[in-house]
């Protein structure tokens, strides 16, 4: 999933490629939220312990796409910080 993989070569599709991964990241840090909260209802200690951490993972990714000159996502991931909490 890493945006410094060989696969995505630099050029000028590599914004619009950007845009389409941090998407996905999002999409996956929502399932695995909504997963988390599911598992923490039911006090599923372990399941939660694991979702919290592929979360900050997810979210550690986000981080590094957003970072890759694209300053109006900064935003959309402050945005999708706040309502994790």
């Amino acid at each position: 999933m890493s945006t410094t993989s060989a696969s995505n070569p630099d050029g000028p599709g590599q914004n619009a490629r950007s845009i389409d991964e941090l998407d996905e990241l999002i999409a996956l840090a929502r399932m695995i939220t909504y997963a988390r909260y599911a598992a923490q209802d039911v006090e599923l200690v372990s399941a939660t312990h694991w979702l919290d951490l592929a979360l900050k993972a997810v979210t550690r990714e986000i981080g590094d796409v957003a970072e890759t000159g694209l300053p109006d996502l900064a935003l959309s991931v402050d945005v999708f910080n706040l309502h994790r909490h």
